[in-house]
């Protein structure tokens, strides 16, 4: 029954997480954390447009990272997501089907979001190795 319960508040609050709908730059946007991100997290070049897709598509309504975010719905933590060396592939795995790769994972899929996206996310999260 939890998970259920769960499942019904995360999928409305995350739907922008990843489902396309929500995916504008961020660049010059006012209170935006991904500056922040950039220079706390050494984030190479390539990973900044994964950190602006992060941002804009309203993941941190369910996780955290480098600060910014919420724990409410148990999501995990991504600051150091990186440290696992998961891959690339893996990533985008998980993003395209999430409960394809963890059964019975709430967070939605983002197959939406197209492959150069949706790698664009991959390199991001695999840039992040945890606050410095």
């Amino acid at each position: 029954m939890r998970r259920l319960v769960t499942f019904a508040v995360l999928v409305p609050l995350a739907a922008g997480c990843g489902s396309g709908g929500h995916t504008t730059s961020v660049r010059g946007v006012a209170g935006s954390p991904v500056q922040r991100w950039i220079e706390v997290e050494h984030l190479p070049k390539k990973a900044i447009p994964g950190a602006r897709l992060f941002e804009s598509a309203s993941c941190t309504v369910c996780h955290t990272y480098a600060g910014s975010g919420t724990t409410v719905l148990n999501a995990p933590p991504l600051t150091s997501i990186g440290k696992r060396h998961l891959g690339v592939q893996f990533q985008i795995a998980h993003l395209k089907c999430p409960a394809c790769v963890n059964p019975g994972s709430p967070m939605p899929p983002s197959k939406s979001l197209g492959e150069a996206r949706l790698r664009a996310f991959a390199v991001f999260l695999e840039a992040s190795k945890g606050t410095h």
